[in-house]
């Protein structure tokens, strides 16, 4: 009895042993993602995934799906495989722009809980000056940001996970590192997020 409670209590606090099946197929995997709502987007297939050898996906049990499932098609228009997560090459900033799909990408993640309009911005690498401006929730915003050769400056996702603290919205930023240059970001709740942890095993945290 002692046993069953303790587990009871370690389970409500997060603790328990993930769920996660060892050595899971490719169709596997992919039906545990779809079980968790990542659903594909209109345009996109299985097919869109498959862009990888399928050993490859074993080698890497939901870490290499998962990110894939950030990104976009191989063909105009683009679009993105599904709107619950992001994987975003962190060497990415190049010119004028750069700001602005960082923002509108954050925004596709949360599914219409956050909403950023006149998003503008300004990126000039040689002249060392970039910006970003836009408006949420009625207020107007405006950050100036570091000039790091086409990397990012990581504040730009902190100042907007911020927002969600100060907002406090239902959903929050997630990080996963995928031990590259990438990393994959989401917009979950504590509920869909210890879920999907649980399912996968993979390391994603809090941004």
């Amino acid at each position: 009895m002692k046993k069953i409670l303790l587990m009871g209590i370690l389970s409500l606090l997060g603790f328990c042993r993930n769920s996660a099946p060892k050595n899971p197929s490719f169709d596997e995997q992919m039906r545990i993602f779809q079980e968790l709502g990542f659903e594909l987007n209109a345009g996109t297939n299985i097919s869109d995934i498959k862009r990888w050898d399928e050993q490859d996906f074993l080698d890497e049990p939901f870490t290499l799906m998962y990110a894939t499932l950030g990104q976009t098609i191989e063909r105009e228009p683009w679009t993105p495989l599904t709107d619950k997560c992001w994987d975003f090459d962190t060497e990415a900033i190049e010119d004028h722009g750069s700001y602005v799909d960082i923002i509108k990408n954050l925004e596709r993640i949360t599914r219409g809980e956050l909403v950023f309009t006149n998003v503008k911005d300004y990126v000039d690498i040689e002249e060392e000056k970039a910006w970003v401006s836009f408006t949420f929730n009625g207020k107007n915003y405006k950050w100036d940001l570091k000039i790091d050769n086409d990397w990012v400056d990581p504040n730009v996702f902190l100042k907007i996970s911020e927002l969600t603290q100060e907002h406090k919205t239902k959903g929050k930023y997630t990080v996963f590192e995928t031990g590259g240059q990438d990393i994959v970001i989401g917009f979950e709740s504590p509920e869909s997020l210890k879920e999907i942890k649980n399912k996968t095993g993979l390391k994603i945290s809090w941004l």
